[in-house]
């Protein structure tokens, strides 16, 4: 049975980066929210610290997420990920553990199978 899988970054920022992060994630996340299978795709500023920003996606379908990993509006949250001046904090649910930016890589390299016609076993 597929479950709910879910992928939340935390990403701090240089003070003068973090309006074009903000403003390259929600250039993308609407068109993430649109695609077959998404539950919802969110950022936000941490009202605690302006420098970290949040960002998070639920899919309904670890095959849902896979080709979402793939695409080019994911390209450019890791292009996000990469403007940030720490390491990011990357956790991947629901998926046997799996997490971090190593995790989200090989996935992006992994074949996936049509989201037609799949198991449903995760």
């Amino acid at each position: 049975m597929n479950s709910l899988v879910t992928c939340s970054i935390d990403m701090r920022f240089a003070p003068n980066d973090v309006d074009q992060a903000v403003q390259l994630l929600l250039s993308v996340s609407g068109s993430i929210q649109a695609k077959r299978g998404c539950h919802a795709c969110k950022v936000w500023i941490d009202a605690a610290d302006g420098g970290v920003i949040h960002y998070s996606e639920e899919w309904e379908s670890r095959e849902a997420f896979h080709q979402n990993i793939r695409s080019e509006e994911f390209r450019r949250v890791l292009i996000a990920v990469d403007m940030g001046c720490e390491e990011p904090q990357i956790v991947v649910g629901n998926l046997s553990g799996q997490s971090g930016m190593a995790y989200l890589l090989q996935l992006q390299e992994t074949e996936i199978k049509p989201l037609g016609g799949i198991s449903n076993s995760v």
